[in-house]
């Protein structure tokens, strides 16, 4: 055991440091785009293959408003806005893991139900600032 640990040398600690330090800044660019978005402009968009299939918007208003997808194959789920969060209320897919999320209320959250190819997203209608010229590279 001891032969092995001093084949380590400072250079090799210093790199693993610096990669598990490397791996948070994925975490930390989503929470500061996520901080940015204007939470007063919410949508939730159901797609279906990619489709986009009804937009709902999340506002404060008291209401509840139901989409019901149904397509040829028999597919059908609910999604209900309650004031504003988005969920999947039923479906006939076997598993129901998509009617056993929590309601989603933040840019950035989801709710997919396979089975069904159906997915529910929440996004901000006004794009994020390029901040500081940051892209995908830096």
């Amino acid at each position: 055991m001891m032969k092995y640990i001093k084949m380590i040398r400072r250079g090799d600690v210093i790199i693993v440091l610096l990669l598990m330090m490397a791996s948070f800044l994925p975490l930390g660019v989503f929470t500061y785009y996520q901080a940015k978005a204007n939470d007063s402009d919410l949508q939730a968009i159901v797609k279906v293959d990619g489709k986009a299939m009804k937009v709902f918007d999340l506002v404060d208003d008291g209401e509840t408003e139901a989409f019901y997808y149904v397509d040829d194959h028999g597919h059908e789920n609910v999604i209900v806005r309650t004031g504003t969060s988005v969920e999947i209320t039923e479906a006939n897919c076997g598993d129901q893991v998509c009617v056993r999320m929590n309601a989603i209320d933040a840019v950035g959250e989801t709710i997919l139900c396979l089975p069904h190819r159906l997915l529910v997203e929440v996004t901000s209608d006004q794009p994020v600032d390029n901040i500081d010229g940051l892209d995908v590279i830096s």
